[in-house]
């Protein structure tokens, strides 16, 4: 351990899964997971969903989602705004990328229109229904500070953009890759408790710029240089044991 406290430096959802990460100071969890977390997908006219990795251009648009207005906001690289409030149209289900099926609504209107427009194909914006996992396996995804910085030994002192790994929760006052060892065991954080599973495998969706969409770091390769080429891990997924609320601040009690 550093000997400093152990706290919550960062926070952030994803509205849009796919999309830019939407930062706050405060998160509503419940065991179901974050509100507002991956609320919304795209999909094509055969309810597939798209994919990041084939669709970088995604990660240019930035959304904001207001659940207690309803009222969603796509902000797209040419700077214009598209905003609604979504309302749910025709019943549909799509797959995660494991196959686990997500059922939700179509949302008919200029959100989607807009999209379709930007990617040059017919997409509709998918409301997926409650109680249904947007993210692809579990509901929460924690990080330390250190572990990021501990990357940047592989680019030459420059520490990765976090959004690269698109976390829940960052913390600062751990060591490097403490996270990683706390698999299987509680972590309370503020209001709520968290049940550590194991570490994300991560995907070429990394090596992306959060801001461009284009590739160009080779975090896979950086993480196996430094954790070995049958681990290439990053953080660490958690489900909710004791829902509530989230800050900014907040005291992290890691696993004794």
């Amino acid at each position: 351990m550093t000997g400093l406290p152990m706290t919550v430096s960062e926070l952030a959802i994803a509205p849009v899964k796919g999309m830019r990460l939407q930062r706050g100071t405060e998160l509503q969890l419940s065991h179901h997971g974050v509100t507002g977390d991956r609320e919304f997908l795209i999909v094509d006219d055969d309810f597939k969903l798209l994919l990041t990795a084939r669709y970088p251009g995604l990660m240019q648009i930035e959304p904001s989602w207001e659940p207690d207005g309803n009222l969603l906001a796509l902000r797209f690289p040419d700077g214009s705004v598209v905003e609604d409030a979504p309302e749910p149209g025709t019943t549909a289900a799509t797959r995660n990328y494991e196959g686990r099926e997500i059922p939700g609504w179509l949302v008919p209107g200029p959100l989607s229109a807009a999209l379709s427009d930007y990617l040059g194909r017919p997409v509709h914006l998918f409301k997926r229904a409650p109680e249904h996992l947007g993210a692809d396996d579990h509901s929460v995804t924690l990080m330390s500070e250190a572990s990021l910085h501990a990357l940047a030994a592989e680019f030459g002192g420059a520490v990765p953009d976090p959004r690269r790994f698109r976390m829940t929760i960052t913390v600062t006052g751990a060591d490097a890759w403490a996270e990683h060892g706390w698999g299987g065991q509680q972590v309370a954080i503020g209001d709520i408790a968290l049940r550590a599973l194991a570490p994300v495998p991560r995907c070429a969706v990394t090596t992306h710029n959060p801001e461009s969409g284009t590739t160009d770091v080779r975090i896979l390769h950086a993480l196996a240089r430094l954790r070995g080429k049958n681990d290439i891990t990053f953080g660490i997924w958690c489900d909710v044991v004791r829902p509530g609320r989230i800050r900014v601040g907040d005291l992290v009690l890691p696993p004794c």
